[in-house]
């Protein structure tokens, strides 16, 4: 099930266009997908990325996620040197149709976004009861 939930877009990490110039480069943040009986879960990396900044979206079975950084100078001090750059964290994944696509939660913590992706009852596995004839 996880490995249907496949990432979609280049091995591209940083991006830039004359449009995306002014709002820095966008980065392909890391992530980890986790299955258990009827939830795929996924552990994206977004650090510095605040909650309000995410935004996770669902069109045409697909998952895309975004989220803004900033790295403003701290106030009073003027940046002469800078490695980390303001931007925008961007993936997106195909789901299956076994994804409840209503059903997708999203927690923030510690910049890690969490997604919990809960399969449809279609797809969960069923027991049928055998009756005596």
């Amino acid at each position: 099930m996880a490995n249907e939930v496949k990432k979609t877009g280049g091995d591209l990490a940083r991006t830039e266009t004359g449009e995306t110039r002014d709002m820095g480069p966008t980065f392909r943040p890391a992530t980890d997908i986790f299955e258990k009986d009827d939830v795929v879960t996924l552990a994206i990396d977004m650090p510095g990325v605040a909650p309000e900044s995410v935004d996770v979206s669902v069109e045409n079975r697909s998952l895309t996620v975004r989220g803004r950084i900033e790295a403003p100078a701290p106030e009073g001090y003027r940046r002469i040197y800078a490695e980390y750059a303001a931007g925008t964290f961007e993936r997106a994944f195909s789901l299956p149709e076994t994804i409840d696509a209503g059903g997708i939660e999203a927690s923030h913590k510690h910049g890690v976004l969490t997604l919990t992706l809960k399969k449809s009852e279609a797809a969960k596995p069923k027991q049928i009861k055998v009756k005596a004839a």
